[in-house]
């Protein structure tokens, strides 16, 4: 073979490794990340027509009907809170159900919330749009890293909700997070953590990390002997399908919000794709006895975890699996 030849051969094996690769590692369904070709969304595919009509539409809905109802809500949600208290969560889950619908956001639930006493929901996190979601759903608050308070929207969003904000480069305020989160919890509001302490991918539920769980000891320290029993409750999310087509391995991430994403570019992205259904599995809600709160957050990160790939895949997951399987 002339040199020539040989170079030709040489760019051609370079060209096609990365698809060999990626075809392979498919094949082999191994964790390893491959690299993402950007998404063409089923609208897009069809045509961007309909994108671009989509956009504009809720792009109007946005200036017409949310921005108004987040400058005049919050001092509205001020007053409630001064005055009726025990009203507080209807107007954020009011206005929370309303961007839902703007975003076509569609909600399956699967089982439900308990009523009976407090509870701690410990859930994965996806997106920002699971406070929409949530939110929407019944009146509740949050835990969140006390750098949402300041975002655009979200933040506002979470204020609404009278969420609990964590400074985390602070460990010295764990404790006090902690006794608040505790102490709202007996005052009989729910309360909605995020277990891995960051947003995933949508394909993986990581590691639940148990500092925060202290709070449902001092939520139980609060209550006494005689108070009410201090339920925990798992949760998992699922963006599950867009635009009617399910949502596969490849697929989900480009819903999720995570890493160094731009919150606007993502936000821009959402008003232009089709609906979105999002499935929430609730787990039994369960009393926690005094013990061990790093076995407590590995039973609820393990149940999530298994949930989560049921509503993935259909059917039950063993436990001890890291990934949704597509």
């Amino acid at each position: 073979m002339t040199d020539e030849g040989r170079s030709l051969a040489v760019r051609r094996r370079e060209r096609l490794a990365p698809d060999l690769r990626e075809l392979l590692l498919k094949q082999a369904n191994l964790s390893q990340e491959v690299p993402r070709r950007p998404l063409a969304w089923p609208s897009e595919r069809a045509g961007g027509g309909a994108s671009r009509l989509r956009f504009v539409a809720r792009s109007a809905l946005c200036l017409v009907a949310i921005l108004p109802f987040m400058v005049v809500g919050m001092g509205a949600q001020a007053l409630v809170l001064r005055l009726w208290r025990n009203a507080a969560g209807t107007l954020p889950r009011a206005f929370l159900w309303w961007v839902g619908k703007v975003f076509g956001l569609r909600v399956i639930v699967k089982g439900q919330i308990a009523r009976a006493a407090p509870v701690l929901v410990v859930s994965n996190h996806v997106s920002w749009l699971d406070i929409v979601v949530l939110g929407g759903l019944v009146p509740l608050s949050f835990v969140a890293k006390s750098e949402v308070a300041g975002w655009p929207i979200i933040g506002t969003l979470a204020r609404l909700q009278r969420s609990i904000f964590v400074d985390r480069t602070r460990r010295t305020m764990t404790a006090d997070i902690a006794r608040s989160i505790g102490h709202r919890l007996v005052a009989g509001d729910t309360i909605v953590l995020f277990g891995e302490g960051t947003t995933g991918d949508g394909n993986r539920v990581l590691p639940f990390r148990p500092a925060l769980l202290a709070s449902v000891r001092e939520a139980m320290s609060a209550s006494g002997a005689n108070g009410a029993p201090i339920l925990v409750q798992p949760l998992s999310i699922v963006y599950s399908s867009l635009d009617g087509l399910p949502l596969g391995r490849a697929d989900r991430p480009s819903v999720a919000w995570y890493g160094d994403m731009s919150l606007g570019s993502h936000l821009l992205r959402l008003l232009a794709i089709g609906p979105i259904d999002v499935t929430l599995r609730f787990g039994e809600p369960f009393e926690v006895a005094h013990g061990d709160r790093k076995a407590l957050a590995k039973r609820l990160g393990d149940e999530v975890r298994s949930m989560a790939a049921e509503t993935a895949n259909g059917r039950p997951h063993s436990s001890a699996a890291q990934s949704v399987p597509a």
